[in-house]
């Protein structure tokens, strides 16, 4: 008993900067051994912790497990809160489609992390226990809030496709590969061989122009559009503090941040 009321009262020290110290050697020691090889006494090494703390917050390996597949998902939550930020400026449909392939392609190459990617590797390789749930819950929100401004490009006369849903998965889909293979082949010739001398602002180039081609309706031009000028700094300023933190469990802070940024203008 009074080991219960010295753990709990250690936990009151500074409960939440130790239960991210917990989550954070957590998410290295499953990059890096998957889920079946983590170990919790490592974990509790790394967070400086003991093991009955990480039990104090976390009832098991799945349950921290679980938490730290879904603070990796949870990036996914601030696409739902872009468009209500976007309405500040009243953009066209294709000036929002800019800014979620700005997003998208830059936080792809510039604040990936690499630890979160080894992550969801283990899980595919063992069994995608949580994965399914996961990606209904965040990733297709996302995808559909992507095919909303896709459609309403389409009832405005900006775009044309029969298929809003494969438009919005085909802004993503290269540049994961692309990402991919820079995790993997980055700084070796085959990485060369693939994509010749390109570089992460060519890829965000070449993902504007590829998706706009594609949404280009048969009768006239679709061109990339033209952003304000100070949307662009409020965009730069938010992709600087994202690849300052490489954390996908940050969205409230990076919204709270844009709503102070535009509150300024």
């Amino acid at each position: 008993m009074e080991r219960k009321g010295k753990r709990i009262r250690c936990a009151g020290k500074d409960p939440e900067r130790a239960r991210d110290r917990i989550l954070s050697a957590a998410k290295k020691e499953f990059a890096e051994r998957g889920f079946s090889g983590a170990r919790m006494s490592a974990i509790a090494k790394g967070a400086a912790v003991n093991k009955a703390l990480i039990h104090y917050y976390f009832s098991d390996k799945d349950t921290l497990y679980e938490e730290v597949l879904r603070q990796i998902f949870r990036g996914d939550e601030a696409s739902e809160s872009i468009p209500e930020y976007l309405g500040k400026w009243d953009l066209t449909p294709s000036q929002k489609l800019y800014v979620i392939i700005f997003f998208i392609v830059n936080i792809f190459t510039r604040a990936t992390d690499p630890e979160a990617m080894r992550i969801l590797f283990w899980e595919v390789a063992e069994g995608k226990r949580y994965l399914e749930a996961l990606t209904m819950e965040f990733d297709v929100p996302r995808k559909k809030i992507f095919s909303a401004v896709v459609e309403e490009g389409i009832a405005a006369g900006e775009f044309e496709t029969e298929y809003p849903m494969l438009a919005a998965s085909n802004i993503s889909s290269f540049i994961s590969f692309y990402c991919l293979n820079k995790e993997f082949y980055g700084g070796k010739p085959l990485f060369r061989q693939i994509y010749g001398d390109a570089n992460d602002v060519d890829a965000f180039n070449y993902v504007l122009e590829s998706v706009f081609k594609s949404l280009k309706p048969r009768d006239r031009e679709l061109l990339i559009p033209e952003i304000p000028g100070d949307l662009k700094l409020v965009l730069n300023d938010i992709l600087r503090f994202l690849v300052e933190r490489k954390n996908g469990s940050i969205n409230e802070e990076v919204f709270r941040r844009i709503d102070s940024i535009m509150h300024d203008r």
